[in-house]
Formats: structure tokens, sequence, C-alpha cells
């Protein structure tokens, strides 16, 4: 493998790590972790610091060895076959108490979803013995779909297993299709929430990286497993996209070194930011820092700073050349701002090439914004 392979797929293992390290993490391999282990330590620790480890280990053995970017999750999560097990559960309507997305610990998108009433309040429920899943609600917003689930456990039953730790398998279909994602890192995602018997599922299209666009309206079929029932839970949710989008393309780059960096869309919703980012390097030398590669923070007029939600990427290879396509989405602005700035970082090493990461005061990597590749984009709120 050539110099510059190594650099793009460490480049590609630089995006594992935002994605992993974002605040909002996937979490399907719960059930397979407490295998491993018999407590739990909340405290921040070595332990943890293993858990996570091992938790990114066994997503990676998990996924297809064909495929190069099938890194984390798609294997459990994406069927290449529709579901055809036909299913004989009862289907009633349920009052819902309360949001879902609400309890989602850190997405204000989807606060924002509930608080504005843009997500639509379903209460479709399937049951198989004695166990009961509804949709509760769905949103989107031309970037993502997030769908609210709950659990109604059998009566007299208190299972200390979360709703995230009970599903075992979840595949979709859009319009009886069935979704896959075998080219790009990650298009599912599971949030966190402070509800243990609900969970928030989202999944993108992969319009950025070869596949096709969602429509504005369609029919989305979920189907997962559920941890001690044979039956799988099959549910229809109808989707349509809320708008009010402002959708940029700016195409603009900038150079540094043997660095090329594209910011080559944004779009802006109410509940999400999206920032579609293009990499390459000019020859065959290394990056600025070929361990860590390029990240971005996302700045609004007022120097105020988003937080990412979550994230998947692919490799493009043309005429010999391969760039890698990031899509980042990130917390929406409060207030739509004048103009916004992509600021490209590093991660700062003690010593090269095996140095340590550099930590400041409060545990956390220190950066080095790189002012040559910044790109400021003004918003044009007629978009």
């Amino acid at each position: 493998m050539n110099t510059r392979l190594k650099q793009e797929d460490k480049e590609v293992d630089q995006l594992e790590k935002i994605i992993r390290e974002t605040p909002v993490e996937v979490d399907l391999v719960n059930r397979t972790m407490r295998k491993y282990e018999s407590s739990r330590d909340t405290k921040p620790s070595e332990k943890s610091r293993t858990r996570q480890k091992l938790h990114h280990r066994i997503m990676i053995i998990t996924t297809s060895a064909a495929m190069i970017f099938s890194l984390l999750i798609i294997a459990n999560l994406i069927s290449p076959t529709p579901v055809t097990i036909k299913t004989t559960a009862t289907k009633k309507d349920e009052p819902i108490s309360s949001s879902v997305f609400k309890s989602s610990e850190r997405d204000i998108g989807l606060h924002a979803a509930d608080e504005k009433g843009l997500s639509t309040k379903l209460n479709t429920s399937i049951t198989h013995e004695g166990f009961t899943l509804s949709v509760t609600e769905v949103v989107y917003d031309g970037t993502r779909v997030a769908i609210g689930l709950k659990r109604h456990q059998k009566e007299g039953e208190n299972s200390k297993e979360s709703l995230s730790e009970q599903i075992s398998k979840v595949e979709f279909s859009l319009n009886g299709e069935p979704l896959n994602y075998p080219n790009i890192i990650s298009g599912v995602f599971m949030q966190p929430i402070k509800d243990k018997d609900a969970e928030v599922i989202e999944i993108t299209d992969r319009k950025n990286h070869g596949g096709k666009p969602f429509p504005k309206q369609f029919n989305l079929t979920l189907s997962t497993t559920i941890a001690g029932i044979s039956e799988p839970f099959i549910i229809d949710i109808p989707v349509r996209d809320i708008g009010n989008h402002i959708n940029l393309q700016p195409k603009i780059s900038r150079k540094y070194k043997n660095n090329h960096f594209t910011i080559e869309q944004v779009i802006l919703t109410p509940i999400t930011t999206s920032i579609t980012i293009r990499k390459a390097l000019l020859d065959k030398s290394t990056s600025v820092d070929s361990r860590g590669g390029i990240n971005i923070d996302v700045f609004d007029d007022q120097g105020n700073k988003l937080k990412l939600i979550h994230g998947n990427g692919s490799r493009e290879t043309n005429e010999g050349t391969s760039d890698l396509i990031e899509d980042l989405r990130l917390h929406p602005f409060e207030t739509l701002p004048k103009s916004i700035t992509i600021k490209p970082y590093i991660y700062l090493y003690d010593a090269y090439p095996n140095g340590a990461l550099q930590l400041d005061e409060n545990g956390d990597r220190i950066i080095q914004y790189i002012q040559e590749l910044e790109i400021t984009i003004p918003i044009n709120s007629k978009e």
C-alpha cells in the first residue's frame, strides 16, 4: 500500500474517532458488552476507557471484511435483503405520555422538533409475547430521519436492561426497498436516552456517497429484533420532510501544504446543521499530521461553536485519485446567523511519530487551528 493510501486510511480512522467521541454515541452493542463485564462504572476511569476500546473493537469485528468502509456498525444494522417474515402482531392505539425526543440527553435539535411541533406524533404499537413496542414520533428535516421508540413490558416485569440493550438487530426499507449502507462509515445511529424504556434511532441517506436522496415523502418500514423474542417487530412509519431548509453549495476550497480542503454543502434546518466536506492529498506525501488528520469546528458570526451530533463518510475514487467525503451533522443554530465559519484543526502530539496526544488540565485534547484552511460562508436566508 503506498503512502497516499495509508494516509487516506488514517483520515478514515480519524473520522471514526470523531463519530465515536461525539457526545452522542452509537449504542447498538451493549448486549455484547454485557458479556464481557458484570458491572458498570459511571465515573471516568481507565475501565471506562477500556470499555470504549472494546466497544469499538466489537463493532469492527462485526463488519464486512470485503468492504473497506464498513468499519463501525453496518453489519448488524442493515440487511441486503428485505424482511419477508410475516407477522401476526396486534396493533393498537395507546396514549403517548411524553415525547421520547425530549428524553434525548444532548440533542437540542430533537428537543426543538418536539417543542416547535415539527415532529409527527404516532401511536402505532406491535405486541409479541406480551412485549409491546411503540413508535411514538418521527421527524425528517432533509438531513436525518429520527424515530422515537418506547417499550411496554409484560405486566409485573421490570427489566434491568434498557431498550437499547434489548435491541439486537435493526433493518429499514423505504417504499418497500431495503436500505443498505455498504460503502460508508455508518448510516444508522442510536441516541443516548434518559428513559431506559425509550430509544431514538436515526438514519441518513447516501446522496453524497453514490446513493439516492430520500424523497420528500415516503413510507419507512422498521424491522427490529428484541432479545428473547423470536418474531421481529415490523412497523410502518409515514415520513414527510418538514421543509424550511437553507441549502447552500459554496464549493469553496482551500489549500495548505499538500492538503486540499473543500466545503461542498451546508444545510441549515430547525433541528440540524449539516456540513459536507471533501478532503484530498495533492501528492503522495503525508498530511499536516499523519496520525490525526484534519477535523473541523463550526462557529456562527458571534463566535458560538456548534456541537457535533454524528457523521459518516466514504471514499470517492476518480481517475486514480481518492477523496474522503464526510457528512457531519451538528446542533442547529438558535438564531439564523449572518455567516458561519468552518475552522479546520489538527490534534497536537508530544513527539513524532509515536508521541502521545497532548491534553489540557481537563484531560481534553489540545488542538491547533489551521488558518490557511479557514472558510467563512455568508448565509442568505432566502435560499
